[in-house]
């Protein structure tokens, strides 16, 4: 069971990899490295809005149709991109893209998690590290791939060839998925995927905002550095073509060690205690990045942000499954994932504001600093609920 939420969220994990997209797109069509971020922004927005506002209906379906849409959705946007890549159409590209393949993979993310999950029931750290792993892992494969790819059949035929074998992926993935057995009278939810939990239900409580904001801080900061990763090493560390793609490439496997490592060191150390040290961590990283141009050490203290970034996200499903309880952790999830959706935007937007990396470091590190304050302040009223 695990093995098939792995596979499937290797598959849609290649949205990782949308770096290393943007040099052979900006050689076909002209399309500028700003203009082709709003693709990626868009993708990951409507993971997180899908995969909060359909929860009650991922429920109703069951998890293998859910992952069989995912597999319908993400196949035609990332063919679509590619017909739109071909024809030269920008507008056409973001919905394809942005919009068909994000819809996609908010199918393809939370379907897996929330099933995988209640098969680790006394280590769900774990349970849900190994899958939202290998959702960075999808990067590491997609980065060494795509390029490639590109200089021997051309960025159309890449998008098509992809989208064929990804969605192909995820269908196999999707029809082994099923929730584990349990008692007559807990069947119901657990099969559907957890109980509804009306959003209005939600904005009152306090518990559900600290979740929210602790990983929207926490991703805006990470995916700022996924989203101009290349770039970004090629002007501050003057490295190589090649060695910026190797780069993209290593930060997906510390994105998906990082899911993994930090995941299962939170089924020991508590949620609370993880989350701290990534938001500590995270700050001392950003604001050595002001102090260093040597390129080894910038892209250590990138790797290591970067583990904390994925790390929040596995160790996240974990979270609120002591807080909510089992049954709740689906729709819970989908709707603190609304944060990754925001911060799919204000991330990039803010890393591009100025080519000065060093001001948006130190912003970084002060937006992880309250962060660690703000929790430390919440933890009190943020108790698990008594399990049976």
């Amino acid at each position: 069971m695990a093995a098939a939420g792995m596979i499937l969220q290797l598959s849609i994990g290649s949205i990782y990899a949308y770096s290393v997209w943007i040099k052979p797109i900006e050689v076909l069509n002209g399309w500028d490295a700003h203009q082709l971020k709003l693709a990626f922004s868009l993708a990951i927005c409507f993971l997180g809005f899908t995969a909060a506002f359909m929860g009650k209906f991922v429920q109703k379906i069951g998890p293998k149709k859910a992952g069989l849409l995912g597999a319908i959705f993400f196949g035609v946007g990332l063919a679509g991109a590619g017909f739109a890549s071909s024809i030269g159409s920008l507008p056409l590209f973001y919905v394809t893209y942005g919009v068909i393949s994000g819809i996609g993979l908010g199918f393809g993310y939370i379907t897996p998690v929330s099933v995988v999950v209640k098969w680790f029931p006394d280590k769900p750290g774990l349970g849900s590290g190994l899958v939202i792993m290998s959702f960075a892992a999808g990067s590491i494969l997609a980065s060494q791939i795509i390029t490639p790819l590109t200089n021997t059949v051309g960025v159309s035929n890449s998008f098509y060839s992809l989208a064929v074998v990804y969605a192909l992926l995820i269908v196999f993935a999707s029809l082994y998925l099923e929730a584990p057995a349990v008692s007559s009278s807990n069947v119901k939810d657990y099969h559907s995927g957890g109980s509804h939990v009306p959003i209005n239900e939600l904005l009152t409580d306090v518990k559900f905002y600290a979740l929210w904001l602790m990983l929207f801080l926490n991703t805006t900061c990470g995916i700022a550095l996924i989203a101009v990763a290349a770039p970004m090493a090629k002007d501050v560390i003057h490295i190589s073509e090649t060695a910026a793609i190797a780069f993209v490439g290593i930060i997906g496997l510390f994105n998906g060690l990082g899911r993994l490592v930090w995941s299962s060191i939170s089924d020991r150390a508590g949620r609370w205690n993880t989350y701290l040290i990534f938001f500590a961590v995270g700050a001392v990283c950003f604001i050595l990045l002001t102090q260093t141009s040597n390129a080894y050490l910038f892209q250590t203290l990138v790797f290591v942000i970067i583990s904390c970034y994925g790390g929040a996200f596995a160790t996240m499903p974990a979270f609120i499954k002591d807080i909510y309880g089992a049954e709740k952790l689906g729709p819970v999830f989908g709707y603190v994932l609304i944060a990754w959706s925001v911060a799919a935007f204000a991330g990039p937007w803010l890393i591009s504001l100025t080519t000065n990396y060093s001001s948006i470091f130190f912003l970084f590190a002060a937006l992880l600093s309250l962060a660690a304050i703000m929790a430390v302040l919440l933890k009190s009223k943020l108790k698990p609920v008594a399990l049976n």
